[in-house]
């Protein structure tokens, strides 16, 4: 089967009907299942991937994530941010002999954060903003 692509801006417009109609999607699936159904209403065969629908709502600021995660592997290091791919920044607190310790990572594009304890994300609900 034949599929096409579509631009950034025929997704962005596809999801600000979607959010329209649904204030609240409660899954990434759900999200892409919405959005092809809008752009195959204009051209057949269009499709997008969830990571790139992800990304790119949450590079928009249309809309607000909320995001549940799991515990994950404590000795992975983590380079960027697994919702969005935005630099993680890292929140350092002092030691009482005057060192610096990371106590958590923060994204300031979608909100993601962990600690010690890794957090992998597992189910993201959009919410209109």
């Amino acid at each position: 089967m034949i599929y096409h692509i579509p631009s950034d801006e025929e997704i962005l417009s596809a999801v600000e009907i979607v959010f329209r109609k649904y204030h609240t999607v409660t899954s990434q699936h759900a999200l892409k299942k919405f959005v092809e159904k809008e752009l195959q209403s204009k051209k057949k065969h269009l499709h997008v991937s969830g990571p790139r629908l992800r990304t790119l709502v949450l590079n928009s600021g249309l809309v607000q994530v909320e995001i549940r995660t799991r515990e994950g592997d404590p000795d992975k290091i983590l380079n960027k941010c697994p919702v969005c791919g935005g630099p993680l920044q890292r929140v350092k607190n002092q030691t009482i002999y005057g060192g610096e310790v990371t106590i958590e990572f923060r994204c300031d594009v979608c909100g993601y954060w962990t600690g010690k304890k890794k957090k992998i994300p597992t189910l993201y609900v959009f919410h209109l903003k």
